[in-house]
């Protein structure tokens, strides 16, 4: 009787959870297929290290260590009560789990399983208190504490009662002594004890499958597969697009089939922990966007809607209807929630996409974009200012910059940018770094006319024919010229030319001037002969830094001058906060209608650092007027010998 009551609930619950599962991986895959066969070890290398080794979770110290007593404990415990069930149900031993070095991890992740239970809950309750409401919290997510507490506790007390009946075992150290205790009770009440621990573990087991589908525990069984099929793109390049029509953008995602199926794994791989709520700007400045509401508003339409769709009826607008529109714009591209998800769910992807679906139907775009577009797409930039030939360029001052046309055979093409070439301001860093590879003895040219916009932001804000269209005819030109490798002072810049600009045949060496300073102050070929006494922090271009990881350079040219002293921001490195000028806001919205700009003005205020560095200029452009801002290059210009800089 009682393996028939066993395999009975057992066959129930496994079958209820199997349905459950199944009826995700339909919604699934309603998305577009996609291909993420490439480079398996390197996927499963990863996959072993975010679970077992809690990778990104780590980063985390207190919830990593919870979560990896949790993790680790039912792991564990899973072998246990599998001994359980063969030893009542068919008077088996399954020898191996009697060893004293097993027995001891059993007896140990026992124990840390109820910490992790009580330092979660504990947590959750703390945080709640404290109205962060950015850790999701109900009562689904109680009842899976407690059921694994009663898991837990029942094993422990199960595996006690048979012990005290039996003879103890060496490694069980926590085990044996409950054991001890537990034998002054008798064996009538001690085997009924066994009884009820036995049939609580394996209810609560049977309940537990039944509760993880309907709770943000679904992401034990999907959250592998999205980690496994992760992106192994560059951290900064985003999906290539085949356009059908060159003249014509039909990409992008408007109905809910229109995403991938990966972007749809992800919704429900989504522990909906927070993480990226807490790292994003825009969220963090109370500003629409929600990233982890982004997921989470996919996720419901599907369960609520999924069926439906499946016997085919058509899907509600995406933008629209299932976001608003500011929801969209809102975004800063910053990476920071991509970063800080730990099993590798894709926001940026799916704002992209819903970006190119709005610009593929020419529906609802800002008046400010629309500009934007016209004037990159005809005027070659974002100012819609046309370009001034050889050497009036404003910026260059007495400079006598090379131009590419006149000198073809330049060992760099250093490639200003719209900001460089047409701010006042910023245009003063690109004739700092010009001088400063002049004086080092730096080979370069530049296309003075003959540059256009490099489409970083035209890709970002949705307009992915503007870029393509771009792309080719910056590759086309600078062929012609057999350029090679390439010098940019824009983190934007940048990170599109080295890392999207391959998608389209175009494969250079691509170096950020930061970069290029720390070499020549290493090589010593910058003789720096003054000195300063200021303080300083610097702030991390998300661009830059997240996406590429480059922190240390920067912080190293710093350290090179004499009397400068850097005080990091809070935020800073990995953890920096966006300056909210990315994803195109620059173009769309002023300083005072900004929030995430504020934000970070006042943590950099904050330091009392006399001047904010930077290494982008639209993060200058940000800071400036409200503290005192520099690029690396402008302050390591001011360290040597005006009779050092010649015009070239």
């Amino acid at each position: 009787m009682r393996i028939l009551i066993f395999f009975s609930l057992l066959i129930f619950s496994l079958a209820y959870f199997s349905y459950q599962i199944y009826r995700r991986i339909c919604y699934i895959r309603l998305g577009k297929q996609d291909d993420y066969s490439d480079q398996p070890v390197t996927r499963i290398k990863y996959l072993c290290q975010a679970i077992f080794q809690q990778r990104k979770i780590a980063e985390y110290p207190l919830s990593g260590t919870l979560h990896f007593f949790i993790m680790w404990g039912l792991i564990i415990l899973m072998f246990s009560s599998l001994d359980m069930a063969a030893l009542v149900l068919f008077n088996v031993k399954i020898s191996w789990l009697e060893y004293p070095f097993f027995l001891f991890l059993r007896d140990l992740f026992i124990l840390l399983l109820v910490i992790g239970i009580i330092g979660f809950t504990v947590r959750r309750l703390v945080l709640k208190f404290l109205k962060q409401n950015w850790l999701h919290s109900s009562s689904k997510t109680y009842t899976i504490l407690i059921l694994i507490f009663i898991i837990d506790c029942s094993l422990l007390t199960y595996f006690a009662a048979y012990t005290a009946l039996m003879e103890p075992l060496p490694g069980a150290w926590l085990v044996n002594p409950l054991a001890y205790g537990l034998a002054s009770l008798g064996k009538s009440a001690t085997e009924m004890l066994m009884e009820i621990s036995w049939w609580s573990h394996f209810l609560a087991i049977s309940t537990f499958l039944l509760v993880i589908p309907n709770s943000n525990y679904l992401h034990l069984v999907f959250a592998p597969f999205s980690i496994y099929l992760r992106s192994l793109r560059q951290k900064g390049a985003l999906m290539p697009v085949a356009l059908a029509d060159t003249n014509k953008q039909t990409c992008g995602v408007k109905l809910v089939n229109d995403f991938t199926r990966k972007q749809l794994l992800d919704t429900f791989s989504c522990l909906l922990c927070g993480r990226c709520h807490r790292e994003c700007p825009s969220e963090r400045s109370n500003e629409r966007l929600k990233p982890k509401r982004l997921n989470g508003f996919i996720r419901a339409y599907l369960e609520d809607e999924g069926h439906k769709l499946l016997a085919g009826q058509p899907s509600i607008k995406m933008a629209g209807d299932l976001f608003y529109y500011d929801f969209i714009w809102s975004c800063t591209t910053c990476g920071s929630c991509n970063e800080a998800c730990p099993v590798s769910v894709d926001h940026i992807s799916k704002i992209i996409d819903l970006r190119r679906g709005i610009i593929s139907e020419q529906e609802r775009i800002p008046a400010a974009m629309r500009e934007f577009f016209n004037n990159v797409e005809h005027a070659g930039n974002p100012f819609g200012r046309l370009r001034q030939s050889d050497q009036d360029y404003a910026w260059a001052g007495d400079l006598r910059i090379p131009i590419l046309s006149k000198k073809p055979h330049a060992e760099y093409l250093f490639y200003i940018g719209c900001q460089g070439t047409f701010n006042a301001s910023t245009a003063k860093v690109a004739a700092a770094l010009a001088k400063i590879m002049q004086l080092a003895g730096v080979d370069y040219a530049i296309l003075g006319d003959e540059e256009w916009c490099c489409g970083e932001t035209a890709r970002r804000m949705g307009n992915e024919l503007l870029f393509q269209n771009t792309v080719r005819k910056n590759i086309a030109l600078w062929q012609e010229y057999g350029v090679n490798k390439i010098i940019t002072f824009c983190p934007h810049c940048y990170n599109t030319l080295k890392n999207e600009y391959p998608q389209f045949g175009g494969n250079y060496e691509v170096i950020p001037h930061p970069v290029l300073l720390a070499e020549m102050l290493e090589q010593g070929r910058l003789p720096i002969a003054s000195s300063h006494d200021i303080v300083v922090t610097y702030h991390d271009a998300c661009y830059l830094g997240r996406y590429n990881d480059i922190f240390e350079q920067p912080r190293q040219v710093l350290r090179s001058i004499p009397g400068v002293r850097l005080t990091e921001m809070p935020r800073s490195q990995k953890k920096s906060f966006c300056c909210g000028a990315g994803g195109g806001r620059f173009w769309t919205r002023s300083s005072k209608e900004n929030p995430i700009s504020m934000n970070r003005v006042k943590e950099a205020l904050a330091t009392e650092a006399t001047t904010v560095i930077t290494s982008c200029p639209y993060c200058r452009n940000i800071f400036e007027g409200d503290m005192l801002v520099q690029d690396i290059a402008e302050l390591l210009l001011t360290t040597f010998s005006t009779n050092d800089i010649l015009p070239v």
